[in-house]
């Protein structure tokens, strides 16, 4: 099992990889130099090369004097075999002999009509000149005749150990997080969502485990929240459930009845409409509407709208929204501010070049930095007494947020504890 995980891994796939396009990049190096120069016409090689190996022969004498020869074919990193009747010597054993040669097509076409000629022999220019004495066989010094394949196996193996096993513990430690990802997102799954991953880089890897651990927050929070709003829904619905059996019972008035079942109905209300925002159903309805004179219908619901200071502009503010869904985003607002605040609260309407921007100010209690962080997250309440007065269900602004971004609009929230609350809300043109 072991075995075919670390196949599995991320590691040696990378060092496969990499010693994949290594072997090409080499093999394209090798064909690009081998095939840019071999296949050259053999009319180019230079004439000087088989005048030069004239005046060899001349110099060292037919039948060659071996010492002079030797000397001269260090000194110009050559090697010369002279063949005769009687004689066969070389500084190498790497010149082929003539009866070597014989098997070559190109030499028994050449030999022994031409007097001078060059062939190519095992991948080496071999230069052949005939005299009445003997012939002579000259091959140029080549890597061939220092290559040892025991050495340079060993050298390879060297190069390469030095290149990819520091390669391969580098990419080890640039992936090493991995495994505390992984161990981390098992851990979310199986619901643990109080989990740290403590990875101490400021790359990506870094930035997927603090994102890691800032959504298993989210999670635990959402989660506490949905499991708060069911404690809170069964209590709701049992409160007024109770009255209701306990006023048929003494037969009280029609109107206490009501209220309770209103009650209800409102927060059955709110958690149907926070699902229907999000579906595809709920397709927003466009109209062409000027904006000052819906926030003055919205503020005309309120009984104590004279705690409401509307600051408009004396110009007609048009923009394209669903009016329904925007006033009801107006009336989440204005009635947190309202229920939070014993002061009057200023709305404010900024008409500029590229957008519209609404916002609802109060003097109220404030929300947490910490609380600010979830405000917008379905069933989350700052406010955690549930008082009658006060009521909600954490849904309105999760249901305010939903409706904004449909609109393709932001909406901004600024508090701080006993010093009140602003929410901006900012619709393009």
């Amino acid at each position: 099992m072991t075995r075919f995980r670390f196949f599995r891994s991320i590691f040696p796939q990378l060092m496969f990889i990499v010693i994949f396009f290594g072997i090409l990049i080499n093999l394209s190096i090798w064909a690009f130099l081998r095939f840019s120069t071999e296949g050259a016409p053999r009319r180019f090689i230079p004439v000087y090369i088989l005048k030069m190996n004239e005046y060899i022969i001349k110099d060292i004498g037919v039948p060659p004097d071996t010492v002079k020869a030797r000397n001269l074919a260090e000194d110009l990193n050559l090697n010369i075999r002279f063949q005769s009747h009687n004689m066969n010597w070389t500084t190498s054993d790497h010149v082929p002999k003539i009866e070597e040669l014989a098997t070559d097509d190109e030499f028994k076409e050449k030999f022994p009509t031409t007097e001078s000629f060059r062939l190519e022999y095992e991948g080496r220019p071999i230069y052949v000149f005939k005299t009445p004495l003997g012939v002579f066989i000259f091959a140029t010094l080549s890597s061939q005749d220092f290559f040892n394949p025991e050495r340079a196996i060993i050298i390879i193996i060297i190069l390469v150990s030095i290149i990819f096993i520091p390669l391969y513990f580098l990419l080890r430690w640039l992936f090493s997080p991995l495994r505390k990802l992984t161990y981390a997102v098992e851990q979310i799954g199986e619901g643990k969502y109080d989990t740290d991953v403590k990875v101490k880089r400021r790359d990506e890897m870094g930035e997927l485990a603090d994102s890691i651990t800032e959504m298993a927050s989210k999670i635990k929070h959402a989660i506490k929240s949905k499991e708060q709003l069911l404690l809170n829904v069964s209590h709701e619905l049992r409160s007024p459930l109770t009255r209701i059996k306990l006023g048929l019972e003494v037969d009280s008035t029609k109107d206490k009845i009501n209220e309770d079942v209103m009650e209800m109905e409102k927060m059955i209300s709110g958690l149907l409409e926070n699902y229907r925002v999000e579906s595809d159903y709920d397709v927003l309805k466009y109209e062409r509407v000027d904006i000052a004179e819906l926030i003055e219908d919205v503020i005309s619901e309120y009984t104590s709208n004279e705690r409401l200071i509307f600051k408009g502009t004396n110009n007609r503010v048009y923009i394209n929204i669903d009016p329904e869904k925007v006033m009801m985003v107006l009336r989440n607002i204005i009635e947190n501010a309202l229920k939070y605040s014993t002061d009057n609260v200023e709305i404010n309407l900024n008409d500029r070049y590229d957008s519209v921007i609404i916002s609802v100010k109060d003097k109220g209690v404030g929300i947490s930095e910490e609380d600010l962080k979830y405000i917008f997250e379905p069933f989350y309440r700052a406010d955690r007494s549930r008082s009658r007065k006060t009521g909600g269900f954490g849904l309105g602004l999760s249901i305010t947020k939903k409706i904004m971004d449909n609109h393709h609009g932001t909406i901004i929230i600024l508090s701080k504890l006993n010093q009140g609350t602003e929410v901006i809300l900012t619709f393009k043109k």
